[in-house]
């Protein structure tokens, strides 16, 4: 059939549907089965029709999602529930994270990210946006990177600050247990450190900040890369806000990778802050860290050591580590898990350290859903409290 004929069979199927109520592809269907055009024929007439669809997009008053460049959503939702041994404490259900995510690329040297927590969170009473006060929805990440060369990326916005392995590697949907390290939430901008009453602007940022970073990696195997660096100049007072002093923190972290599997590592931060004891001074704010992690099949071990100074004259010095294993009882399904998690507030202070025994086990459903059952056996140096935490979480991503 000619193309004057395929054009005039369009128009024709184009006044029957409009007579009949049926789809054009219904009318080409019932031609060939009559046989009054071939198969190749009613294709040809179905792409003529997608061209002119396509010719007359630009005068459509709605719009299919579109962007300048390749982009992918990601979201993921936990329901939690506690109880605890503590008196007076009510056991309850929560949402804990109902966060989207949306990641994509400009060309092969720009990308970005957009991240939102639409359950929000209550920061530490200090002089950040988020000190004290109940934000929701959150701005967690929002940033732009830009990629001149293999081993240089430059990030410019609201991220992870690059301190800790626990803070920049583990995302809270990755968690292996369902709370983070009391180290890593009391010294890296996570849920603050009140006991010692010294708590920073940072306190809960969810391990984020504003400003530039330059990261990449070196020295390219057949498996893997042996050097990873990050350096980033910060404002340090926290997601959302402004800095509050004149001052820009710095912070930065190096990982080496030996041998296949095993990662070493340390970080280091300086900075300055206003602390809730004097919200006008200006005071030091200093972090280092070691850390090292082995995956080998289904075992997987991870410990972190981070030591943190606040303050000028006075100094607060506050300290922990942890340990963690973890071993798929069943590959790809059942995860038991153990952490031993210490933490010292404030080593002046006789008895102040707490200690956490955390026995967990984490079932995957598929790898989009999970369900986490942890038991959180807590004691202390000092008079012993009866403040055991049970956990159940259960997450849903997309």
């Amino acid at each position: 059939m000619k193309l004057k004929q395929l054009v005039t069979t369009a128009i024709l199927l184009l006044f029957i549907t409009a007579v009949k109520a049926q789809t054009p592809d219904d009318v080409l269907n019932i031609l060939i089965q009559k046989g009054t055009i071939t198969q190749g024929e009613a294709d040809s007439i179905r792409a003529e029709s997608a061209i002119k669809k396509q010719e007359n997009k630009p005068t459509s008053k709605t719009y299919p999602l579109s962007a300048t460049g390749p982009f992918q959503i990601y979201g993921y939702t936990q329901a939690r529930y506690q109880s605890y041994q503590l008196a007076g404490q009510i056991a309850s259900f929560d949402i804990r994270r109902a966060r989207l995510d949306i990641r994509g690329n400009l060309s092969d040297q720009w990308e970005y990210r957009l991240q939102t927590d639409f359950v929000g969170n209550k920061g530490a009473t200090g002089s950040a946006a988020t000190g004290g006060a109940y934000l929701s929805p959150l701005l967690l990440d929002a940033y732009a990177v830009y990629k001149p060369l293999s081993f240089l990326r430059i990030t410019a916005g609201q991220f992870l600050i690059p301190f800790s392995r626990e803070n920049t590697e583990t995302p809270d949907r990755d968690l292996l247990t369902v709370d983070r390290s009391q180290v890593v939430n009391a010294l890296v901008a996570r849920s603050g450190d009140g006991s010692n009453k010294l708590v920073d602007s940072l306190g809960n940022q969810n391990g984020r900040d504003i400003g530039i970073q330059v990261l990449g990696t070196f020295f390219k195997t057949s498996d893997r890369y042996i050097v990873d660096y990050y350096l980033a100049l910060l404002n340090g007072a926290g997601i959302n806000t402004v800095d509050n002093n004149n001052n820009k923190d710095f912070a930065s972290r190096l990982v080496i990778r030996p041998i296949k599997g095993l990662r070493v590592g340390g970080s280091y931060y300086n900075g300055v802050d206003r602390f809730t004891s004097s919200t006008t001074k200006n005071q030091k704010r200093i972090r280092w860290g070691a850390e090292a992690a082995y995956d080998y099949n289904n075992l997987a071990i991870a410990a972190e050591y981070i030591k943190g100074w606040e303050g000028n004259t006075t100094q607060i010095i506050h300290h922990g580590w942890y340990a963690q294993a973890a071993y798929y009882i069943v590959p790809q399904k059942l995860q038991g898990v153990f952490k031993y998690d210490t933490y010292n507030p404030n080593t002046i202070v006789t008895n102040a350290t707490n200690t956490y025994y955390v026995f967990g086990a984490n079932y995957y459903f598929t790898k989009w859903a999970k369900i986490q059952l942890d038991y959180s056996l807590r004691t202390e140096s000092g008079v012993s409290i009866p403040n055991d935490v049970f956990t159940t979480q259960l997450q849903i991503a997309f």
